[in-house]
């Protein structure tokens, strides 16, 4: 009689999806970019702004490093906690809340009428800042599928292309119509908190079937890790701010240069010192 193999036996899987690769949702990552992008237009139309806002309202040059200050600290210095929140539960709804405060804060700031409601509008603008980051990582990670390094690249480069558009935007607007034209940011404002907000459902559905993997997944901390990245990241934006206040301290300690007579001469006395004009301002008053 011929030995009978005993049948080998496979376990059902219990959780089959966890398996299965998923797709990244490119629609809502592009939303979420978009996002990105109107937020830190904003946030970078700041530094362009100020000249403008200093001679409107006689600031001194420690007022115009104050507004600042408040800009950073309500942007960055607080954005840990809107982080701890964030991964306590889903707040979707801060993505299109946190976008129309950054706008409304920086388009009213062309009405300020005086400078507490300039540093009040600064601040506004700032919680909004801080609020949509760690909301949008969250949320780009969570609908990128297996492609989360792809997503958060298109979700930075977003960031990145409001950054730099955000001075010429808004010299150009300032420039043709005063400082009024400030309240044109309000235009993509609006648009993209609406469609954001249209969404909101597609997020939680994107995001559901990925939970159970993401639990399985889950990492451990490492703090070390993170000290050492968060030191590196300082490092690289102390390094990119000295090179700016260096080159525009040797500027001003090569003297005053010969008058300019031609027609762009006042739109360039007025025109900020690119994009570390605040904080290097304050630095180079006293060679001034």
């Amino acid at each position: 009689m011929a030995d009978s193999k005993p049948a080998a036996y496979t376990a059902p899987a219990l959780v089959a999806s966890t398996s299965d690769p998923v797709r990244a949702n490119a629609k809502l990552i592009s939303l979420l970019a978009l996002g990105h992008f109107v937020v830190d237009l904003n946030q970078g139309s700041l530094p362009a702004l100020l000249p403008f806002l200093k001679a409107a309202h006689q600031l001194s040059y420690a007022a115009v490093a104050t507004i600042v200050l408040a800009a950073n600290v309500a942007s960055s210095l607080v954005q840990p906690v809107f982080g701890y929140f964030a991964d306590q539960s889903a707040r979707r709804w801060m993505l299109p809340t946190s976008v129309l405060l950054t706008g409304a804060g920086f388009a009213l700031m062309g009405l300020a009428p005086g400078y507490g409601t300039l540093v009040a509008l600064v601040l506004l603008m700032g919680f909004g800042v801080a609020a949509y980051h760690p909301e949008g990582y969250k949320t780009a990670t969570s609908v990128a599928g297996e492609r989360k390094a792809t997503a958060l690249s298109w979700f930075s480069l977003g960031g990145n292309v409001g950054v730099a558009l955000g001075p010429p935007v808004i010299t150009a607007l300032v420039t043709a119509v005063g400082l009024a034209g400030s309240l044109g940011l309000l235009v993509p404002t609006l648009i993209v908190s609406a469609l954001l907000l249209a969404v909101l459902p597609s997020f939680a559905e994107s995001a559901a079937p990925r939970a159970a993997a993401a639990a399985a997944a889950r990492g451990a901390n490492m703090p070390g890790a993170m000290a050492l990245l968060i030191l590196v990241v300082t490092i690289r934006s102390c390094g990119s701010s000295g090179r700016c206040c260096s080159s525009s301290s040797a500027r001003a300690r090569s003297g005053p240069s010969p008058p300019d007579h031609s027609p762009t001469a006042g739109a360039r006395a007025h025109s900020p010192s690119g994009p570390c004009w605040p904080r290097c301002r304050s630095a180079r008053s006293s060679s001034w």
